[in-house]
């Protein structure tokens, strides 16, 4: 005999259930369920769109985003914890490395500049991609308004002092901060710095013509943190630019996309129909339970659900130059099929 779960299986996934006796000799035989492939079939459409291709990006640049802003509270945390770290509670300094606080400081700072060179590069992705360039040429969007608005918001100089220190750290050494106090009349309790060293970076030969400059004129040390907190401030401005115009520019797109997966999702809801009970893998259904009332109520809802979404069509109206229009091609067509 074959359990209830496993018939539901077979009706509704087209799985033979491993262990079944109808299964016999017939075991390595695949059974096709209909409707199993069709929603396959639907899948593998939306999954082809240029809409979905964009939110995926969009995905791992929030993603990106995600990473840079947490790196950057670590290493904010980490400073708010420099005064409780001072007498009895500060660790012993290490021969081989130094002040634990600022090594560990030197550190977070890396992973916050490495953060923030995946942004910037997921961010030109998605700008390349959603405004190609014309032959070798950015485009009018990125040599325009793009271009403008970083200007805007960015100092270039400090915006390239932080890329080179990372590329510094990923060709040379791990850029290391120094905890320094400063007084004056103004400041009569003192002010800590965390500054950086500047003659290891204009000792390496790869560095940049104007962040060489830049550290130049700025002395034997230069503090970094101030630079990086108006950088990430900037960062965060920008992007949230950015992610207007890339909604805005792939709004057909999103809409195709938006309206085509509700589609499947309502035909989804019929065809993986199952009660709570078996959701949640209890053995038996609870007392007084109508399984054929049950779902007649529940794919009447679904089924209405499914009427009101209706088809949205994308396949567009081209009208020749003798007035005749032609309807164009999209494989996404209605979902008409029901599960009995």
């Amino acid at each position: 005999m074959i359990s209830p779960l496993a018939a539901f299986k077979r009706k509704i996934v087209g799985i033979e259930g491993e262990g079944d006796d109808e299964v016999g000799s017939d075991a390595d035989e695949t059974l096709t369920n209909p409707w199993i492939a069709e929603f396959k079939d639907r899948e593998k459409i939306l999954k082809s769109t240029r809409g979905y291709a964009l939110a995926e990006q969009v995905r791992l640049l929030n993603f990106a985003s995600y990473a840079f802003g947490k790196n950057t509270q670590d290493l904010q945390d980490h400073m708010n914890r420099y005064p409780m770290m001072l007498g009895s509670m500060r660790p012993p300094p290490d021969p081989d490395v130094g002040d634990p606080f600022t090594v560990e400081l030197s550190r977070l700072l890396l992973n916050a500049l490495a953060a923030t060179s995946s942004l910037i590069a997921g961010q030109r992705a998605i700008l390349r991609d959603v405004w190609p360039k014309v032959g070798s040429d950015p485009s009018a969007f990125e040599q325009g308004a793009y271009t403008d608005k970083r200007l805007e918001l960015f100092d270039e100089t400090e915006a390239k002092l932080l890329v080179e220190l990372r590329n510094y750290s990923q060709h040379k050494f791990l850029p290391r901060l120094d905890a320094t106090a400063f007084w004056s009349t103004q400041m009569p309790l003192g002010e800590l710095r965390f500054m950086l060293a500047v003659k290891p970076l204009l000792e390496w030969d790869r560095l940049t013509a104007p962040v060489r400059e830049y550290l130049l004129a700025a002395g034997e040390s230069i503090d970094i943190l101030p630079i990086y907190a108006r950088y990430t401030s900037a960062v965060r401005a920008f992007y949230k630019w950015f992610w207007t115009q890339v909604e805005e520019k792939t709004r057909f797109e999103r809409a195709e996309l938006e309206a085509h997966g509700k589609e499947l999702n309502a035909f989804a809801e019929e065809l993986f129909l199952a009660p709570e009970w078996i959701r949640t893998a209890r053995a038996e259904p609870p007392p007084g339970w109508n399984g054929a009332r049950w779902r007649r109520r529940s794919k009447a809802e679904i089924r209405l659900n499914r009427a009101i979404i209706g088809h949205t069509s994308v396949r567009g109206i081209a009208v020749d130059s003798g007035g005749n229009a032609t309807v164009g091609d999209h494989p996404w067509t209605p979902i008409t099929t029901r599960i009995p």
